[in-house]
This record gives structure tokens, sequence and C-alpha cells, in this order.
């Protein structure tokens, strides 16, 4: 069981009650912004979505738990499942005793507050959490219209980040949609293989288009082993592979075109992601300047 998920059970046996799941995600927010819990990087990220932060992955691995037997979901409300519920406090027990004491002061403080008191506090302290959000008459006053992003040919690649971090990145950026460029969009991390991130970028609001035909063959990446052939696969790539993909390219422009796009693949140094080579490609056709997000 990963560490996050004994956070989980540790919550829901500290509030002693069911809690909604908006109850649940919000304190779970709380911890990883105004505790010790925020120094680490392998517990959940969020993204401003229908009622305030909220964090595909955890909704996911709550799954997990119910499908476990650790949680029990009697629709709208969450609880440790009384069959396991021994082995539940067993798990969170396991953990740092810092942690612990901050769940305690999450959930004893926020514990008594009214779902509305909650979520208005979350909305008036976070704003940008609550830019999606469902709940109108929650959110703080409206300071202006949004700052647009310009067109640009914007790149970015997913190693290293969470789903949830990553999405709120593209978000913070003002990215309208992504242009998937990786020949074979899988992923053993859940978020990035192509059916998954579609789907939450659909819900995000954020399009998504899929082009292998400007990725590289995995069978083309199957020596790599340091900068060096990193460089002579992606010299290959941009003086013999990509002149014959004129099309695919012209496609990608359009795309680019229309609104504020991103060229993904996983990589997170550009210089060794195909990304790159392409967006040097696409640039003077576009006519605008290369942004790599990071």
């Amino acid at each position: 069981m990963l560490t996050r998920q004994k956070v989980v059970l540790a919550v829901l046996e500290t509030a002693g009650r069911p809690v909604s799941a908006i109850e649940l995600v919000k304190w779970l927010f709380l911890l990883r912004h105004e505790t010790s819990l925020r120094k680490e990087s392998a517990f959940y990220d969020f993204v401003p979505y229908r009622f305030g932060p909220f964090s595909f992955a955890l909704y996911r691995e709550l799954s997990t738990l119910q499908r476990d037997g650790y949680v029990t979901d009697e629709h709208p409300q969450l609880s440790l499942a009384k069959a396991s519920r021994e082995e539940a406090r067993e798990r969170s027990s396991e953990l740092p005793k810092d942690w612990t004491r901050a769940i305690r002061d999450v959930v004893v403080r926020r514990g008594s507050q009214s779902q509305d008191e909650l979520l208005r506090d979350i909305y008036t302290r976070y704003p940008w959490f609550a830019t999606k959000s469902e709940l109108v008459h929650l959110k703080p006053r409206e300071t202006g219209p949004s700052p647009k992003t310009e067109i640009a040919v914007y790149t970015v690649g997913y190693e290293g980040k969470s789903v949830d971090g990553f999405f709120n990145g593209l978000l913070e950026s003002r990215i309208a949609a992504i242009i998937d460029v990786r020949a074979n969009p899988i992923s053993r991390k859940y978020g990035f293989a192509k059916r998954s991130m579609s789907e939450i970028a659909r819900k995000l609001g954020i399009g998504y288009e899929h082009l292998p035909e400007l990725g590289i063959a995995s069978s083309e990446r199957a020596d790599l082993s340091d900068y060096a052939s990193y460089q002579r696969l992606l010299d290959r790539y941009e003086t013999e592979m990509l002149p014959g993909r004129r099309e695919a390219i012209d496609v990608a422009v359009e795309h680019l075109q229309e609104r504020p796009s991103a060229l993904l693949c996983m990589e997170k140094d550009v210089t060794c992601c195909h990304r790159g080579r392409l967006a040097k490609a696409v640039a003077p056709k576009l006519g605008r300047q290369i942004v790599h997000l990071s």
C-alpha cells in the first residue's frame, strides 16, 4: 500500500464518522498545502475542478481502497469498512508521527465546519482552485478577466510529474489543447496513456489530439543509453524522418494556430526529446516563438 493511501485511511479513522467525498478531498488538499506533507513529492497534487481542488489520482486510489475492502462508499459518504477497520488502523499507524499530528490537526479543526464553510474558506484563500467550481455562490468575487495566452509553439513533457500536477501546470499556463506526438501513447503511470489522458483533458476542458506520425517508433529507441545516443537519434529524426512527414507537420501547425496548444511527449529534458526538434520544424511555418514549458 502506498504511503499516501495510508494517509487516506488515517484521515477517515481520525474523523471517526462517515465523511463526504468533498470533505475528504479538501482535507487532503489542506494537508498538501498547509502541513509538512507539502514537502512530500509523492503525495497527492491537485487541480481546479467542479467543486474546487480535486485529485484524479486520489479518486482512482479511493476505488482501489474500496475494492480491497478498506473503505466503504455509502454515497455520498465514505468511511472505514468495519471488516478491515483494525487492519486499516495498523496501516495508518505506520505513518511518521509528525504526519499523524498534522492529520489530527486538520481533521479536528476542519471536521466541525459545514461543507459550505470549508469550501468558502478554501476558495477565498486558494482562489486559483476555485476557478472551475460550479458552486458559484461560494466563489470569491471575480477580480477581472483571466489573462490570455498568446499563440506559440509550446512543448511539454510529463516525466517526473503526477497527472494532477501535470494538468494543473497546463491550466496555469492557459494551455487549451494537447497535441500528443508520441508514436505509442502508453504509460505505466496513471493518467498518461492515451485513453486516460484524453478523458481527463476532456473533463478539464482541454483539447486532445494524437499525431502518432510525428513520433519515433519504439524500435528506433531501443539502443538509447546516454546523451550522445539520444542526439544521434534526434539528428536522424530532424534530417531524415521529419522531411517525409510534411502532411502531419501541417496538421500540427493547424492545431497550433487554432488555440494555445502544447506538443506533448514524455521526457523532462527537451534536448533529449523529439518534441524539441519538431518544434524547430513547426515554428517557421507558424511564425511564432518556441516555448518549452517546465
